[in-house]
């Protein structure tokens, strides 16, 4: 990959195609005044919408070590797609690890980690092949499709939070579909042991939702802090302690997954909510998601590699504009110009990676542009 250094300009000339609307809340462009066909691009201004989900499981599902199934449906009809992912041959003495993200559609950063966690599983790396020789994992993209769409910020298609919904009575039908899914799995020779609960915050801070002993116990305690140094030891200086957000210090709240996991399992699964960044310095969400899946394999006594170097240019931190639909830039944007440029810009100091990949309206990739 080519990087570059800034403060620089680095501008890419797009013939007969144009600016991205705002569909699904996707970007934000604003011209930069008294400079025509110059867009302002926040660099950290970008969501994960149901279309991209839709393009990455209709990709992931291609690989023979995925299967994709249907767990139910949410409010509005929209399939809430499970990837089961292993290697190949009897699995069921295997160990079974559970993630599931966007629960609150506003937090579009926990969609990126769990793509990133999933690419990784299918890299043939080989921190993937161990996982994989040895543990089953089952990830559920997005729980909120609707909300998603909709662009809510915490909600569902009709105005339920669904997070803390799992003691409502009745629950929506994305929660019971996730309980009806968990009750099944926890009845196998092989159930849940780690379930990873995907989520961001505006705290600007990668961490974990601690629980305190008063909610759980002290030998859960115990787990919750083995888990959070083994995530932290392949990721240092980039998720928080465990004591940087400590919970349940009054008892267990009867409202979340996590409480449902420990009322009905108690120590036997270890379940834990992940806040990533939801601010301008969000990014390399594959070094997360390397973190997150090597302290798994720790955790389950998987040998695992020991933690990568970071990558030479930090992916995820840089601009990278996809998944554009509709595509509007071309002659008409500005005045009738023969073509459009677009200009990014990086006020960093450091090599920022950009890619350009163009995607029909139904979100699927069409071409790589350029990638530099």
């Amino acid at each position: 990959m080519i990087s570059f250094r800034m403060p620089a300009i680095v501008a890419l000339l797009v013939l007969g195609m144009g600016a991205v609307s705002a569909q699904d809340k996707c970007f934000d462009f604003d011209n930069v005044p008294g400079e025509p066909g110059r867009i302002s691009l926040p660099a950290w201004q970008w969501d994960y919408t149901w279309q991209e989900l839709e393009s990455d499981v209709a990709r992931w599902s291609l690989d023979p070590l995925v299967d994709l199934s249907v767990i139910g449906r949410s409010v509005q009809q929209r399939p809430l797609y499970l990837l089961t992912i292993t290697a190949s041959g009897d699995a069921s003495s295997r160990r079974r690890v559970w993630i599931h993200a966007r629960t609150h559609p506003i937090e579009s950063e926990g969609s990126f980690v769990m793509r990133e966690i999933v690419d990784e599983l299918l890299s043939g790396s080989p921190l993937a092949d161990s996982l994989l020789s040895r543990c089953v994992f089952q990830a559920l993209p997005m729980l909120n499709p609707d909300g998603v769409v909709a662009g809510n910020a915490r909600t569902n298609a009709r105005g339920v939070d669904l997070e803390s919904n799992w003691y409502a009575s009745p629950s929506e039908p994305e929660v019971e579909a996730l309980r009806a899914h968990f009750t099944r799995v926890m009845q196998e020779t092989n159930p849940i042991e780690v379930a990873l609960n995907l989520h961001s915050s505006y705290r600007c801070k990668r961490y974990f939702v601690y629980h305190a002993a008063a909610g759980t116990s002290e030998a859960y305690t115990k787990l919750e802090q083995r888990f959070i140094a083994l995530a932290r030891a392949r990721f240092p200086g980039g998720i928080e302690p465990y004591t940087y957000f400590v919970s349940w210090t009054t008892g267990t709240p009867s409202r979340y997954p996590e409480s449902w996991f420990w009322i009905n399992f108690k120590e036997a699964v270890l379940a834990l909510t992940y806040e990533d960044m939801n601010c301008e310095a969000h990014g390399e969400y594959d070094k997360t998601a390397r973190a997150l899946l090597g302290a798994i394999g720790e955790y389950l006594g998987v040998p695992v590699p020991v933690a990568e170097a970071p990558p030479a240019v930090a992916r995820g931190r840089g601009i990278q504009l996809e998944q554009n639909f509709p595509n509007p830039f071309g002659p008409s944007s500005f005045g009738g110009a023969p073509e459009t440029r677009i200009i990014f810009r990086n006020t960093g100091r450091r090599p920022e990676a950009v890619r350009i990949t163009v995607h029909d309206l139904l979100g699927r990739r069409m071409a790589m542009v350029w990638e530099g």
